[in-house]
This record gives C-alpha cells, structure tokens and sequence, in this order.
C-alpha cells in the first residue's frame, strides 16, 4: 500500500516553509522599494527602513528573497524536502542573527542590520529549525518505510 504525501497543512513542515516563505517574499519585495531611501550602494552599511524598524539594503532584500524562493520551492515539494530546506533556511537565519548582534554596530555590517532585523531573524530561524527537528518524524518515518517496501 502506497503512502501518500501528506498535504500542506497535514505536515507542519510544508505549513511553515510556505508560510515563512511568503513572509521573506513579502520583506523582499516591499524591501527594494524602501531601500532606495537610504545610501544607494548594495552593500551599503545604512538602508533605508521598511516599517521604520528593519534596516534593508540591495543585498539584505535579495537574501531574503533567495530565501524565500529555496522555501517556497520546498513547501510545495515533498515533507522530507521542505524539512531540509527548513533546516537550510533556519541555520542561515540563525547566522546573520548572531552576525547583526555580534558586528551591527561595525562597519562589517553590509546588509544594514538593525536590532528589529537580528530579532526577525533570530526568531524565524529557531521555528523554522525546532520544527525541522520536532515535526513530521511520523510522516518521514511512513514515507521512507513506503519507498523501501
């Protein structure tokens, strides 16, 4: 007996990767239109400020957007492939948490990070990577016992 995928809103994992995706996507988008309000430059150390309170500059916005894409792509994908790409997006999320906390106030800040950017990202990052580890072992576990019978 064949064991079906479960659906985008049976397994967490596809629920989250959709939805932090489309959140990335949207921060994205919208972000390129406020980063012109600051210094012109991609890499430039003061961006402009989406919603008065997330630095965003060139490169900050295509992080997100890039992001956004690997967890759109996987949430429409498989369980196993969205978990993977949840744990993907999570450490990286997680880096630049620790990145904008621990250089912000340096000039090594090239993606205009602001306090409201590291807590974004630092929340973000830990749901996306306790629900890659934490949700789905009975999908996963069903689905792999399926492909080897």
């Amino acid at each position: 007996m064949a064991i079906k995928e479960p659906s985008i809103t049976a397994s967490p994992n596809r629920g989250l990767a959709l939805t932090a995706g489309s959140l990335l996507a949207l921060w994205g988008f919208l972000g390129f239109f406020f980063a012109a309000d600051g210094d012109p430059g991609f890499f430039s150390r003061e961006g402009g400020m989406l919603w008065n309170a997330f630095g965003v500059n060139p490169a900050m916005c295509l992080l997100w957007i890039l992001l956004a894409v690997v967890l759109l792509i996987t949430s429409l994908g498989t369980t196993i492939g969205a978990r993977n790409g949840n744990r993907l997006v999570g450490v990286v999320l997680v880096v630049m948490a620790v990145y904008g906390f621990a250089l912000g106030e340096t000039s090594a800040n090239v993606f205009a990070l602001t306090f409201a950017d590291n807590l974004f990202h630092a929340i973000i990052g830990v749901v996306l990577l306790l629900t890659a580890f934490g949700a789905d072992h009975e999908n996963v576990r069903a689905i792999r016992a399926a492909q080897r019978a």
